[in-house]
């Protein structure tokens, strides 16, 4: 857990200038601790400088830590030599200084990141960093000491391992212990805490003072946690340190009363004293910097619960079986309250609360319970413990939910019971009105298919009274032109009517082909040889798209067989070539082609004109009854729109398909896909004669 953690990223030069100015104090204050060595030995009882110069190692990037090491080694030398060692000694110690600062500030970046000793876990890091980094400094020193000074090695190696350990426990926390978690404190607490504690110190360690009272100033560092962050609880300690030396140093304090006979026993429970309240303290200020910020976790995450849930636009309800007959409500949004009342009261009179001050809601009742408590009673029997159910609330129960009932046993028997209600109020009554639409729809369709089939019912049976009259008419006229004696005026009006009927003739047959159309399929034995039925209709048309100016051409494989009747396949192309000829301006072409796919399974049958085209968003409206094309309204084009509905109705009863394609400027083209069929499939009718 990392409660801090910054990153900054600094220049070069600032980086070089805040080294030089660590390695400048490591120097002073060596010097200092040199100076106030106590008489007859031959080290410091406290050395400030091992601090400052962990600290200046760690100044630098990791890969310089050791150039960095080496100035440390020379910086501490000189203030050895010059506070009056010999310089073979003082070069010892700087060597052994300098190990011991790469040692503490390797161990506490290993992991690439400056601790901010804000938690339990940085502070016993820097516990065991200062721990190597003191046993090296005590071994190598004391090995020197021994060698170069005829000293003890455990009377040298003992007080270095204790004052150094203690100087980078005390010094480094203060420069790297982060701002940290803000402390809530009262504010003549603040006042009084450093006040106290300076007036305890001074007590403690007065020059007279020798009453053993080394605990004392314990509990105001303690009560200094609380109220401040770590960083300044490390200066309090760093304070305590200072004092507590200099008056040791001096013949103040506990430490140097008549209880203390010797130097060496001076620095020892000096140092002691020291390492026990440094490690004590940052751990207790750790401990509650964790403790802080578990309490901001928990509290943002009840905010979260709170924000997400309980106050959320679903209905939910938290319950606890107490019994088989009844639950308590643990928790219940506004949301949920609002849904279920006043039908399911989850608020009410007090007298449905229990001890523990909670809503209890009765499972067993007299009567018909409530469709809540039915819900609660269902999911102990369904599997998983789930259960869904709908059902109406509110006043007049205008208003319809949805229940999701989740029932979990708990270890101890009793089991949790999760509702969650949802207003479905609204897409319900869409749901309604959706279905109202629909019926109504159906009902319309059915109107309109009833209206449909009324109206083909009419027209067929107005073809079919047609058919005789303009059969007669037709007939009447070929008798009055064989008869003779008429004028050519007269045989012009005999034209006009004799046109006209077989025009007419024409579009009732039309209606009545796709009339039978629905009431018959195509016989599967039918089978129409395609590239006669072309040369046949090509031959009877090329008249008539002679006169428009047109050129009409085809070509075609002999012997392609379509399963399709022949009287059907006569009336597709000749309605297709009609109807390109129609649209063709004079100068252009129709061209027919007749081919066999790729596959060997299907023919295909093309007419392509070179008219004015079809626009695309028109394509597929052209197959509808009594449809026609704005170009067709424009140009006054002769039709009503049936000829290609026809064409339609016949391919695909047959089993083909017909589609249009055109660019709406550069002519069109009408592909009709049939099914191969053999001569054998069944006799090649005579070509029907178009009108």
């Amino acid at each position: 857990m990392v409660l801090q953690h910054q990153t900054t990223t600094r220049r070069p030069a600032r980086i070089f200038a805040t080294y030089l100015g660590l390695v400048g104090l490591t120097y002073l204050l060596g010097l200092a601790a040199v100076d106030l060595t106590a008489h007859g030995q031959i080290v410091s009882g406290w050395w400030p400088a091992a601090g400052a110069a962990v600290l200046a190692v760690l100044a630098v990037p990791r890969r310089f830590q050791v150039p960095a090491a080496a100035g440390v080694w020379l910086m501490t030398a000189l203030s050895n030599e010059l506070a009056g060692r010999p310089l073979d000694l003082s070069l010892a110690y700087g060597l052994s200084n300098g190990v011991e600062a790469l040692i503490v500030a390797w161990l506490l970046t290993r992991d690439g990141r400056r601790p901010s000793f804000a938690t339990v876990r940085d502070v016993e890091r820097l516990v065991v960093a200062a721990l190597a980094g003191a046993v090296a400094i005590g071994v190598l020193a004391g090995l020197s000491g021994a060698l170069l000074a005829d000293g003890d090695f455990v009377r040298t190696a003992v007080p270095l391992v204790a004052s150094h350990g203690s100087a980078v426990l005390t010094i480094v926390p203060v420069a790297l212990t982060g701002a940290g978690l803000r402390v809530p404190g009262v504010r003549w607490q603040r006042i009084m805490q450093p006040v106290a504690l300076a007036a305890v110190q001074l007590y403690v360690f007065a020059p007279s003072q020798h009453l053993p009272l080394a605990f004392l100033p314990m509990p105001f560092l303690v009560w200094g946690t609380f109220q401040f962050a770590t960083r300044f609880v490390a200066v309090e300690l760093l304070s305590v340190a200072v004092v507590a030396t200099m008056a040791t140093t001096f013949g103040g304090g506990p430490f140097s009363g008549p209880a203390v006979s010797n130097a060496f026993g001076q620095v020892s429970s000096l140092q002691a004293f020291l390492l026990t309240y440094t490690v004590s303290v940052l751990v207790f200020s750790a401990a509650r910097n964790e403790q802080a910020y578990l309490a901001d976790r928990l509290a943002e995450r009840e905010q979260l619960l709170r924000g997400g849930i309980l106050d959320a636009q679903i209905g939910l309800v938290i319950m606890r079986e107490t019994s088989d007959n009844t639950v308590q409500v643990v928790q219940s949004n506004v949301r949920a309250v609002a849904l279920l009342a006043p039908s399911i009261p989850l608020i009410g009179p007090d007298d449905d609360l229990d001890a523990e001050g909670e809503r209890v809601i009765q499972l067993a009742t007299d009567g018909t319970p409530n469709p809540f408590v039915t819900a609660i009673l269902s999911a102990r029997s369904a599997p998983n413990g789930e259960w869904y159910d709908e059902f109406t609330v509110g006043d007049n129960n205008l208003r319809q939910v949805e229940l999701f009932i989740t029932r979990v046993p708990q270890p101890h028997g009793k089991a949790l019971i999760t509702a969650q209600v949802v207003d479905v109020t609204e897409r319900h009554s869409a749901d309604v009105a959706i279905r109202r639409a629909l019926r109504d729809e159906r009902r319309a369709a059915a109107h309109l298919r009833e209206a449909s089939k009324r109206q083909d019912d009419f027209v067929s049976a107005v073809s079919h009274e047609l058919r005789t009259p303009i059969t007669s008419i037709i007939g009447f006229v070929e008798v009055l032109r064989d008869e003779g004696g008429l004028g050519d005026d007269q045989l012009d009006y005999l034209d006009i009517v004799e046109r006209n009927a077989r025009r007419l003739n024409v579009l009732v047959e039309d209606y009545l082909a796709l009339g039978a159309g629905r009431a018959r399929s195509a016989d599967p034995a039918s089978s129409t040889d395609l590239a006669r039925l072309c040369t046949e209709t090509v031959e009877e048309l090329t008249p008539f798209a002679a006169d428009r100016g047109v050129d009409l051409t085809w070509t075609a494989h002999d012997g392609v067989f379509a399963r399709i009747d022949h009287h059907d396949a006569t009336r597709v192309l000749a309605n297709l070539m009609t109807n390109a000829v129609k649209f063709t301006p004079s100068g252009g072409s129709v061209t027919v082609d007749v081919a066999i796919d790729g596959r060997g399974e299907h023919c295909v049958l093309t007419v392509t004109d070179t008219g004015v085209g079809i626009a695309p968003e028109q394509l597929e409206r052209v197959f509808e009854r009594f449809y026609r094309t704005e170009r067709a309204e424009k140009h006054s084009v002769p039709g009503v729109g049936l000829g290609l509905a026809l064409v339609r109705e016949l391919v695909e009863r047959s089993g083909g398909t017909v589609t249009m394609h055109s660019d709406g400027v550069h002519g069109t083209q009408a592909i009709v896909v049939l099914r191969l069929a053999t001569p054998a499939a069944g006799p090649t009718q005579e070509p029907v004669p178009t009108a």
